[in-house]
């Protein structure tokens, strides 16, 4: 068994899930002599064994490797050593499911380059040679090695080509998010930004020893090579506009052989066809494309509908379909799952071992489906390796020249909160919906160049006492009715307020607005939206000025998208025009011994005019509970035609009135009870009419 290095876990702490290990080694790193000796010595008696070659060969190379260590303080390898070592990093690659191809990685050895020019010149080689005109070939590319005590030459992009992410001044985010820093730097280095979807960055690299400067180019149209995302069946799928680069060649790792770190290479294969549909693509934190997905499925955006696991297969459906069309090569991963079960069975057999990181291998689509989900293995770390890096390129660049970056601090100063025009977003939440409905708010806001905190704040962390602006509560209700865990202590917060019983009243300024949006379902019937509704009312006891009727999300019904986009809609209008209501749908039925008279048509005042006759050309059910007989609150599209054949007029945002024609038995019933004769025309603002028992 070969050395083995640490990747985190302690005796009786697993660290697996997580993505960084606080102490496995990283690329680039300074070594003593002694660690290099131990690794070289190592590494190459492997290389002579498994090549076969004799013995005598290999003493005579250690002794030549162990005097350049004590003249020079460094070794070099030979391009035989080099290849075999960069194939044996794939094959240790624990990581990776895709292993069972490691023999055929090619590799482009250009140690010899000394400029950024000519590294990006590779780059570009690179790029064409592993894609080999869709036909894609492992393929790796070595750059000069880390000297001791000098920097090492690197690559800032993570991979050759990455599409730009943009954070715009209102917070939301165009393009890939995970690419947003490497775009400032790009854009500080004079690239101009095109603020689209997938604006390929250019290269940028930094020669090594120290002493070089960033160097940018743009990708050549000849080297750019991309795979527009269509779907066999559902031809609106183009209309996303989706696409994604032919292969990944990954330019940000360190590859570590021997003693020496390789810090600046670029290693190309073949895609996952999960890599791209549900990482790149349908991550949250990525490109989010699932919602729209889910949508032109026609699909219910609730959790009960299982609404993203048949989006994200139709994604991969897509990306399959695209690929092969385009004649790219990918793997789809049952094949992928197949490949590395027979992989691991044959390298335990030959080589009495092979590292797996189960977290990493199993494909993150389709879980127990496939057969490497049930296959165990031991996860640890053998040299020659693919190691993640000690830091970002521009990292060691800014530290050199002695410049820092600006901290990102995404905290709420509660100092913050006492801006009047501040929007405060607070969430209550067990499972996450309403953290991502929150979310989503928050965007939606900023996006309207309205000003938002920074930060979400759960419920349990609200200061009631230092609010002011406007407070916006997304939350949920957990087993009986009761408030979910990070809103669990709110109910104490307001008891504790004591002889403060109206804080959000501040004396002699504008009380603080609110609105509520409750998450919840009906099959729960006693206590639906039972702690959203106590929030609504809460607040409003508590001195704030109501500015929306609560807003209701009914996960069984299948409502919640439809309410929650309503109520942004209706929110965002209510906070800019100034509109407020002391309407609580939650306590808006009328009390049972409430009397009130009023004239008909008092309610309509001067629109009275404005009413058309109008004809009904098309309803339907937007959901599958909308049906006769429903207890839920029914959603329907319907087609309205105007009897005079005006075109209709309106602004986005506006509400329509309806009138509908009353039933001949229901007015014959209304005229019995006034008395009237059938045949008398009524004045409706002249008629009172009555509401209670």
């Amino acid at each position: 068994m070969p050395t083995t290095f640490p990747i985190g876990c302690k005796e009786n702490i697993c660290h697996g899930s997580m993505m960084v290990k606080h102490d496995e080694p990283l690329g680039g790193m300074e070594r003593t002599m002694e660690e290099v000796w131990s690794e070289a010595e190592e590494y190459l008696a492997e290389y002579y064994k498994e090549n076969k070659l004799p013995v005598c060969d290999l003493l005579a190379r250690l002794k030549q490797v162990e005097t350049d260590l004590r003249n020079q303080g460094y070794y070099t390898h030979t391009y035989d050593e080099l290849s075999f070592g960069v194939k044996t990093a794939w094959r240790n690659a624990r990581r990776c499911i895709m292993r069972s191809q490691w023999s055929t990685m090619q590799t482009i050895d250009c140690r010899d380059l000394t400029t950024g020019e000519e590294m990006i010149e590779a780059c570009l080689r690179h790029i064409e040679i592993a894609n080999n005109g869709g036909r894609v070939k492992p393929t790796t590319t070595i750059f000069p090695q880390k000297f001791p005590g000098k920097e090492s030459a690197r690559i800032w992009n993570a991979q050759l080509m990455r599409y730009a992410g943009y954070k715009m001044p209102d917070g939301s985010i165009v393009g890939d998010p995970m690419n947003i820093e490497l775009t400032n730097r790009a854009i500080e280095l004079g690239w101009k930004p095109k603020y689209g979807r997938f604006d390929i960055l250019p290269i940028i690299v930094v020669p090594g020893g120290g002493q070089g400067e960033p160097v940018m180019q743009e990708i050549p149209k000849e080297n750019i090579h991309e795979v527009k995302i269509t779907h066999p069946t559902l031809p609106w799928f183009e209309e996303l506009g989706l696409r994604w680069n032919s292969h990944p060649a990954v330019s940000n790792l360190t590859l570590s052989i021997g003693g020496i770190d390789y810090a600046c290479c670029a290693f190309s294969g073949w895609f996952l066809c999960n890599e791209v549909a549900t990482r790149d693509l349908a991550d949250e934190q990525r490109y989010n494309v699932l919602p729209a997905i889910g949508r032109g499925l026609g699909l219910p955006l609730s959790n009960r509908s299982l609404w993203k696991d048949r989006a994200v297969l139709e994604l991969n459906q897509a990306v399959l379909h695209s690929y092969d069309l385009a004649k790219v090569t990918m793997v789809d991963h049952h094949s992928a799952s197949d490949s590395f079960v027979r992989y691991y069975e044959k390298e335990i057999k030959t080589r009495g071992h092979c590292p797996g990181d189960w977290v990493w291998i199993v494909p993150p689509t389709g879980g127990s489906t496939t057969k490497v989900y049930h296959q165990e293995m031991y996860n640890y770390l053998i040299k020659p390796a693919v190691l993640l890096p000690i830091e970002e390129g521009w990292t060691t660049y800014f530290r050199r020249i002695g410049r820092t970056l600006p901290s990102i601090d995404n905290s709420t100063n509660q100092e913050d909160m006492e801006d009047p025009n501040l929007i405060t977003i607070a969430y209550g939440t067990e499972t996450g919906s309403s953290l991502n409905f929150a979310t989503r708010l928050q965007g939606h806001l900023r996006s309207r160049s309205l000003d938002v905190a920074e930060s979400l704040v759960e419920l349990n962390d609200l200061d009631l006492t230092k609010l002011s602006g406007t407070l916006v509560v997304v939350t949920s209700s957990f087993g009986d009715g009761e408030a979910p865990n990070d809103a669990s202590l709110f109910s104490e917060h307001v008891d504790d307020l004591g002889s403060s019983p109206r804080p959000l009243e501040r004396a002699g300024e504008n009380p603080v607005r609110f609105a509520v949006f409750g998450l919840g379902n009906s099959i729960w019937t006693k206590t639906y939206q039972q702690f959203p509704r106590w929030v609504d009312q809460t607040l409003e006891r508590l001195g704030g000025s109501r500015i929306l009727p609560i807003g209701e999300g009914d996960e069984t019904a299948g409502t919640t998208e439809a309410a929650f986009e309503e109520f942004i809609r209706a929110l965002s209008i209510a906070i800019e025009v100034g509109t407020e209501t002391h309407t609580s749908k939650a306590n808006s039925s009328l009390d049972e011994d409430s009397s009130l008279s009023r004239p008909l048509g008092s309610s309509m005042g001067s629109m009275q005019e404005k009413f058309v006759d109008t004809s009904l050309v098309g309803r339907r059910a937007l959901f599958e509970d909308d049906v006769k007989g429903s207890e839920h609150r029914a959603v329907y599209h319907l087609e309205l035609s105007r009897k005079d054949g005006q075109p209709w007029t309106y602004d986005e945002g506006d509400y329509l009135s309806i009138l509908p024609v009353t039933a001949n038995v229901e007015a014959l019933e209304v005229y019995y009870k006034l008395h009237l004769e059938y045949d008398t025309v009524v004045d409706g603002k002249n008629v009172l009419y009555h509401y209670g028992p």
